[in-house]
């Protein structure tokens, strides 16, 4: 009987954080956007709001394709930026990444981003799938 119960427990919590990690995955916090400098010359934007960071040691992986008439020239997607004043471990925010475009059409990110929730204390890994227009 008491095999059975820890057993239960242990099942419905191994199934709690799963459902946790797949709701979260497909709904995170991270807003994408994307700043023209100049001609060619723009910046991608990750943010996330208070209370969130971006792990520093994570393997991160940003990939951009464009698509009807935008090509990717050149493009720095290495996440950089101040360390979290109270949290060594994370970004307090990630700096603008270069990137030079030709061409008009749409820009695909496909991303997987580390972030962290400070107030649940819980790290996730986030999947990103955005189409932004470049005019």
């Amino acid at each position: 009987m008491r095999r059975n119960t820890i057993g239960f427990i242990l099942l419905s919590m191994m199934f709690s954080i799963f459902s946790a990690s797949a709701q979260t995955i497909s709904n995170h916090p991270i807003t994408i956007s994307l700043k023209k400098e100049m001609d060619g010359k723009y910046n991608l934007l990750l943010e996330l709001p208070p209370n969130y960071g971006f792990q520093r040691e994570a393997p991160h992986k940003i990939l951009l394709s464009g698509t009807n008439g935008v090509k990717v020239k050149k493009a720095d997607l290495k996440l950089n930026g101040p360390i979290h004043p109270s949290k060594s471990e994370y970004y307090e925010f990630v700096k603008p990444m270069p990137i030079e475009l030709s061409g008009k059409g749409k820009l695909d990110v496909n991303a997987k981003i580390y972030y962290c929730n400070f107030v649940k204390n819980i790290c996730i890994p986030a999947k990103l799938n955005e189409t932004l227009d470049i005019p």
